[in-house]
């Protein structure tokens, strides 16, 4: 799909977005979120925050002292996500993750939940995260679905057919290729997890 009619896509969905049935159960979601190693007082970037479903959840690990950056590419999308946030508790940037322009360096972890298929470019996206990220830090791309369950979704809606999950080979190399290292990609009936490190 275009990226203009993508964007146009989620915004038309936003406000009905939470009620879609999805795999969003928050049984799932705690446990994806044990197996991401974020660590207290640190600074997260979720990228493709959409409505903000996975944000607390981020938040709860860096706690009270730790600081989450919400980044998506649809307005109305993250205009809900911030409609959530009662007391101003996150930061809101609407922008695409290939071309924002923060600083190199400065995130602690990076997560893309439910997100990595919509990338339009997801060389040039995957080579962006690895710059905002500091020295050691990880990326961890999640969905509480399996890979076949999301890639199935897709191919059935017209213009999502080509919005992917790869297979682990290609992965792979797609996070190689980009500058992680310790790549690990776990798929199972319930989850994906994709991770490396800078």
């Amino acid at each position: 799909m275009d990226k203009k009619y993508s964007r146009q896509y989620f915004n038309e969905k936003a406000s009905s977005w939470d009620q879609t049935p999805r795999s969003n159960a928050s049984q799932q979601l705690e446990a994806l979120i044990e197996r991401l190693d974020i660590l207290p007082n640190t600074l997260v970037l979720d990228v493709g925050s959409g409505t903000g479903v996975f944000v607390p959840y981020i938040q709860r690990k860096v706690g009270k002292n730790g600081r989450v950056v919400c980044v998506d590419f649809a307005f109305n999308m993250l205009s809900i996500a911030r409609s959530k946030d009662g007391f101003g508790t996150f930061a809101y940037v609407c922008a695409e993750i290939e071309t924002v322009g923060f600083p190199f360096d400065t995130f602690d972890s990076i997560v893309c939940y439910s997100t990595f298929p919509h990338f339009h470019d997801k060389p040039l996206a995957l080579r962006n995260i690895f710059s905002l990220l500091k020295p050691d830090a990880n990326l961890y791309i999640c969905h509480s679905a399996s890979r076949d369950f999301i890639n199935n979704i897709h191919l059935h809606i017209i213009d999502f057919y080509d919005h992917l999950i790869p297979v682990q080979d290609e992965m792979f190399v797609l996070m190689r290729e980009a500058g992680f290292k310790d790549i690990k990609i776990e798929e199972d009936a319930d989850s994906y997890l994709a991770r490396g490190r800078k």
